[in-house]
């Protein structure tokens, strides 16, 4: 029997500190009502934003949820964040590789645009073949929802 047919899907908004955010909650609930968005507190690293995203997505298999669709924002880029960011997405598309489908967003604003789309690259590039989709908002934004 799969149990993938008795699952809820649902969409997560990774929201660093200082990134417009808000939108994508709109953009996801179209599709995926169930909506959760995990924000970077003030005084939070981005080290400790990618392990609550870790848990968070550690969490959904016990609710009877499927994540279907992710987006991480960029806030203000520093040393930590590309490290950090790598291991959120690492956490985000490995239940997506396990179900063979789902999609992951990577927007980056300002100067971290180019960044997250490197980033996008290599992950898709090792994903290539497993159902799941990542892309960068600088060449994708169309592809959404």
């Amino acid at each position: 029997m799969d149990l993938s047919l008795f699952t809820t899907p649902v969409s997560l908004v990774v929201a660093e500190r200082g990134s417009p955010w808000e939108s994508w909650v709109e953009r996801f609930s179209t599709g995926t009502p169930d909506v959760v968005v995990v924000m970077q507190e003030v005084g939070e690293g981005a080290d400790q934003l990618a392990s609550r995203v870790r848990a968070q997505v550690a969490s959904f298999e016990g609710q009877g949820a499927t994540l279907a669709r992710a987006v991480i924002v960029a806030g203000e880029a520093n040393a930590s964040s590309l490290a950090a960011r790598s291991l959120a997405v690492k956490a985000i598309v490995a239940p997506m590789v396990a179900l063979g489908e789902g999609t992951l967003i990577l927007d980056g604003n300002r100067s971290d645009r180019f960044g997250m789309r490197a980033l996008a690259d290599t992950v898709s590039m090792q994903l290539a073949g497993s159902g799941v989709t990542v892309r960068a908002t600088v060449d994708a934004f169309a592809h959404v929802a």
